[in-house]
């Protein structure tokens, strides 16, 4: 036993098969992660698309001026003056669906304009407001400009 030498190994690892465990384990932890932030990513950009798709169709129905506004104005018979009328281009804030422009007045550019209409049902309204005045539905009357196919809907 002098010469003769006793190699015992007592090498201690991890085996082919433990290794292969742990990264399969790692793969498996990584996809349901990865899974779950993706599946909230997409239902996140969801709900900001139906966000987004809410306003437009909120502004679609909205109008805006086009152009000048033009203010008409009168002598009261205490020698006062003031504006008995304003007319202005609208439009579709956004091309967006019709808007019913039926109102509830006609105007004939007599000086007791606008006239009510009898029957008549407007949808949409009017109003102003500045520093010292709010007027909310006020009356108003409506002339088309260009060619006009009889009905009161605005299509852009």
């Amino acid at each position: 036993m002098n010469n003769v030498h006793m190699r015992v190994d007592r090498q201690k690892g991890i085996t082919g098969l433990e290794t292969a465990i742990i990264l399969i384990s790692f793969v498996v932890v990584a996809s349901v992660f990865a899974f779950t932030v993706l599946s909230t990513g997409i239902f996140a950009s969801e709900r900001s698309k139906e966000t987004v798709f809410a306003g437009i169709e909120e502004a679609q129905s909205s109008l805006e001026p086009r152009g000048s506004v033009i203010a008409y104005k009168a002598t009261l018979p205490d020698s006062t003056s003031t504006v008995f009328k304003l007319s202005f281009v609208v439009s579709n804030a956004i091309a967006g669906e019709p808007v019913d422009l039926t109102p509830d007045y006609t105007a004939d550019d007599s000086g007791t304009d606008p006239d009510v209409s009898s029957g008549a049902e407007s949808v949409t309204v009017i109003s102003y407001s500045d520093a010292n005045n709010q007027f909310s539905d006020l009356p108003w009357s409506i002339t088309w400009l260009g060619n006009n196919d009889g009905d009161n809907i605005m299509v852009t």
